[in-house]
């Protein structure tokens, strides 16, 4: 079967060997807009190991190495390592979709009585029913979709419109005055140093773009013009520091009217080197881990909606903001919702942390057959939105769908991923470990460093820290000493976005 492509025209200045911009129908924008409602474990586990993104590629073998013994259930690995996205009902209908992420699946109790009986519906296979028997008959679920307003639209963005996008990912409608600003702003008055090239995308290219709007301010160029001297921002001292400290964070909790400095706070202890004021590691009870690990279920446009635009990571920060841009594009104000204000998926949040973002509502679903109907028709289940009708029988029930991070059974949203109590070792690179004696010891070995040069001091995780933590980790390889033990840039003042204000 052939790999569905997208056609991109790039506009290349010659003598610089950049991208100018490239001009796109709403497939590669809307494509492009799908990374604000991905899970960054998700982007993590597709751009592979050798894709380093901070702390989190480490936090991500982490997860892998974890002991199911400290986590409340089995599944609540999986579900740390295959995050799900609140938006993949709209996300596979990409034009190039490279999430391959299993379609959520539900399963019954091998009972044929307790759909009637108790109500529940799991999306795990081999969940406990009330009944204690196993949940582990799958249903199919017959989904009512919202009907395409139009045979033209894309999935976020409607109509046959054309864009423009900018090398860091500014995206806006094309027009031929918004092109003359752009050059302008580029310095360039001579048209022949403009060249014009016809580019297929298909899923490497897709998913080296992904990867590059976390590490690059040019990832147009970099994918499409094979940049070998391309810069990775995740080294970059004075990008992290203004990233991370070059915005007012309790400003911002004022803003947003949280109360940051009255919720509750974590307790860390942090083992910091006395002779560089580096962190060496932190220890922390589950509550800390689960704050680190649910990040990897985090959609990526949460840390630009948090920051308000402007979370320091430049392309993300662009990208954020053309969808305000592109308003009048969007296809629904659902659509807009799902990319300025993305959710985490359903039982994916964790109630104990402090940085709180909002869940998808769960389903409802219903089943419309009685036992006996089940039985007749060979064990098959089908599922509907509730509303629907009843079988012959006049059987319609209601279904609740089980919260897989419980080991009984429960109905409700939150809920933690590990298992209490418990304590944790964080090295400064997000390598998350059950504490031991011997891995602390082991890990001052490795580093050279003597027990007599050990500081302990103690730090309070808010919602401030927990936002900070968050954007480190994905920028940084000294996650904890950048957060706790910055240092100050070389140079001073905040380097400018370079933003065009563009009139549609």
């Amino acid at each position: 079967m052939a790999t569905t492509q997208m056609s991109l025209k790039l506009v290349v200045d010659k003598k610089m060997n950049r991208v100018v911009f490239a001009e796109s129908g709403n497939d590669f924008v809307d494509v492009l807009f799908s990374f604000l409602t991905m899970p960054i474990g998700t982007i993590i586990r597709l751009t592979g190991k050798e894709s380093k993104i901070g702390g989190m590629s480490t936090l991500y073998e982490s997860a892998e190495d974890l002991d199911v013994n400290l986590l409340q259930t089995d599944t609540c690995k999986k579900m740390l390592l295959h995050p799900r996205s609140a938006s993949e009902e709209q996300c596979k209908n990409l034009k190039v979709n490279i999430d391959d992420t299993e379609p959520i699946k539900y399963y019954a109790c091998s009972w044929s009585c307790c759909e009637n009986r108790y109500g529940l519906v799991s999306t795990f296979y081999n969940a406990q029913c009330l009944c204690g028997q196993s949940m582990n008959t799958e249903a199919i679920y017959n989904q009512q979709l919202n009907n395409v307003a139009c045979s033209r639209d894309g999935v976020f963005v409607k109509g046959n419109m054309r864009y423009i996008i900018r090398d860091d990912l500014q995206v806006f409608p094309i027009s031929t005055k918004a092109t003359f600003t752009l050059l302008n702003d580029l310095g360039i008055s001579d048209a022949s140093v403009l060249e014009e090239r016809n580019v297929n995308v298909g899923p490497t290219e897709v998913l080296h773009l992904l990867n590059r709007l976390l590490l690059s301010k040019t990832p147009l160029k970099d994918v499409f013009l094979r940049d070998q001297d391309m810069i990775d921002c995740s080294n970059n001292h004075d990008f992290i520091v203004d990233a991370l400290h070059g915005k007012d964070l309790d400003q911002h909790q004022k803003v947003k009217g949280n109360g940051g400095s009255n919720s509750k706070k974590i307790s860390v202890k942090l083992s910091v080197n006395k002779s560089n004021n580096k962190v060496v590691y932190a220890e922390g009870g589950e509550e800390f881990a689960d704050l680190l690990f649910s990040f990897l279920a985090f959609p990526l446009g949460f840390l630009p909606k948090f920051f308000g635009g402007d979370s320091g990571i430049r392309c993300l920060d662009n990208l954020y903001r053309s969808v305000q841009v592109l308003n009048d594009f969007l296809k629904s104000e659902e659509c807009k919702g799902l990319l300025i204000d993305p959710n985490l998926a359903t039982f994916f949040s964790c109630s104990n942390q402090p940085l709180q973002v909002k869940e998808q509502i769960p389903r409802k679903p219903s089943i419309g057959c009685s036992y006996r109907c089940r039985e007749l028709s060979g064990g098959r289940i089908t599922l509907t939105d509730f509303g629907s009708g009843c079988c012959g029988h006049g059987f319609k029930t209601k279904l609740c769908i089980i919260n897989p991070k419980y080991p009984n059974v429960v109905k409700e949203i939150g809920g933690t991923f590990f298992a209490g109590p418990a304590l944790f070792m964080v090295t400064d690179e997000l390598n998350v470990k059950q504490l031991s004696t011997m891995s602390a010891l082991s890990l001052l070995t490795k580093l050279n460093i003597s027990t007599s040069d050990i500081e302990e001091h103690v730090v309070g995780v808010g919602e401030k820290e927990a936002a900070s933590l968050l954007l480190a980790s994905l920028i940084s390889n000294m996650v904890l000493t950048d957060v706790f033990y910055p240092k100050k840039p070389k140079h001073l003042g905040k380097e400018s976005y370079n933003k065009v204000k563009i009139e549609v």
